[in-house]
């Protein structure tokens, strides 16, 4: 009886050991969903490539895990990793929104917000411009969020940068909230002479990755490991 009672117990401490490690292990593919946002991440010739994409390979060959992206529209990027669909997605500045799903990582990457006008004048953060103009951030993004947040006019949801400057240039937004680097780039693409837009600085934020709280409740020493590799990838 005796000798029946200890196989037993060596039977649950087996299977408690191999749930443990089961719980801390990572997954046999990681996946991981995106926008296209150049210079960020695009693709060219099938390929994805830019700082972001370099960085996230980085963090991968860290941490020796097999991995997969997806490159879509960013509502459904977030939206695939809400429904758990996808395990995260990157590269994402952090809001209240988010948390509500997911964990949100070390940073990865640095961005800058500034508005882009056609006229040098334009008072962003007067009464009379938040209730009478049109302005426009990429939809789905924590800048369109932050324009309903603060009060601005904000119907239209363009889903590029592209679009987002076709807007302006028609006049029929007055100011756009984006990314410089996005907006910049998008600028020199379109052939458009910088002198045409002004830019004013908003504010700096970090940009890194989410993963979802089901994944995270799965896997819940991956997150920290993650950012352990980042950091290795500072500078990369």
């Amino acid at each position: 009886m005796n000798r029946n009672i200890v196989i037993i117990f060596a039977l649950l401490g087996l299977f408690s050991y191999s749930q443990q490690a089961f719980a801390y292990g990572k997954p046999e593919r990681l996946l991981l969903a995106t926008q296209e946002w150049f210079p960020y991440q695009y693709q060219e010739n099938g390929v994805m490539k830019g700082p972001g994409i370099d960085k996230i390979k980085c963090v991968m060959r860290a941490m020796k895990q097999p991995y997969q992206i997806t490159m879509t529209s960013w509502d459904r990027a977030q939206l695939l990793t809400e429904v758990g669909a996808q395990h995260g997605f990157f590269l994402a500045s952090h809001n209240v929104k988010r948390d509500e799903y997911a964990i949100y990582s070390d940073q990865i990457e640095q961005q800058n917000w500034s508005w882009f006008s056609l006229s040098d004048a334009t008072d962003v953060d007067s009464a009379m411009f938040k209730s009478q103009v049109e302005v426009v951030a990429l939809f789905g993004s924590n800048k369109w969020f932050w324009l309903q947040k603060n009060g601005y006019r904000a119907s239209m949801k363009p889903r590029s940068a592209k679009a987002m400057i076709e807007l302006m240039l028609k006049g029929e937004v007055g100011a756009i909230l984006g990314n410089d680097a996005v907006i910049e780039e998008t600028i020199k693409q379109m052939g458009i002479s910088y002198r045409a837009i002004s830019k004013t600085r908003v504010k700096s934020q970090p940009l890194g990755a989410y993963f979802s709280k089901s994944f995270v409740k799965e896997y819940p020493q991956f997150v920290d490991e993650f950012n352990r590799a980042t950091q290795q990838c500072k500078g990369n």
